[in-house]
């Protein structure tokens, strides 16, 4: 699908007017190859904002392929959906509003390929909920998983940050060990964490 790119430079401006955070760009080619390599028919994602990243995610999938996208923020999904309009991709991105943490427990799937893109300290608790909802062959793509380098880091981050840095450990240990997935980090952008189901032959 063909996306005006001059929409996703007035989405980028939007972005950086109203402090609304959106993938990094390195991390967008990240997440876009993944995407043309994987050929995913059916797209979870937690955490839309806008629609920056479900846009180039569409762009890149298969022309019979649909994202569904869940965003809790009221405001942000208002003007998604006005830039999914925009885009003419409406019949194939729904966007719904609400608490993932929720929201999850109800779809049914199955996702071919699944990016987490949400509230951080919640990640573990995504993943645990999406394991019996996926094809096989599946991805999970969770961006920000290095949180400014201090996950990583030997030192203690700033109190304000602990909880999430130490849930971001978590969720990386559960996602290393689990005999079901093969993950990989990206240093790209703030870090992507990409577990591969059983059976994935995409890179």
């Amino acid at each position: 699908m063909q996306i005006s790119q001059s929409l996703f430079r007035v989405m980028e401006a939007y972005a950086e007017e109203y402090k609304v955070p959106i993938i990094r760009k390195a991390g967008a080619k990240v997440l876009t190859g993944l995407i043309a390599g994987c050929k995913p028919l059916a797209v979870l994602e937690i955490g839309a904002a806008i629609g920056y990243s479900a846009l180039k995610m569409l762009e890149n999938m298969p022309a019979d392929g649909k994202i569904t996208a869940i965003e809790l923020d009221p405001e942000r999904i208002a003007v998604a959906r006005q830039f999914v309009a925009k885009a003419g991709a409406a019949a194939r991105l729904e966007l719904i509003a609400g608490d993932a943490g929720k929201i999850i427990t109800e779809l049914r799937g199955p996702y071919d390929f699944i990016f987490i893109d949400a509230a951080k300290g919640q990640y573990l608790d995504y993943f645990r909920k999406l394991e019996g909802k996926l094809a096989v062959g599946a991805v999970i793509a969770a961006d920000n998983i290095l949180f400014r380098g201090f996950v990583e880091s030997g030192q203690a981050p700033p109190r304000r940050y602990r909880t999430i840095v130490m849930r971001l450990r978590q969720y990386l240990e559960y996602v290393n060990t689990h005999p079901a997935f093969s993950t990989t980090v990206r240093q790209d952008g703030d870090g992507i964490a990409i577990s591969y189901y059983r059976g994935t032959t995409c890179e």
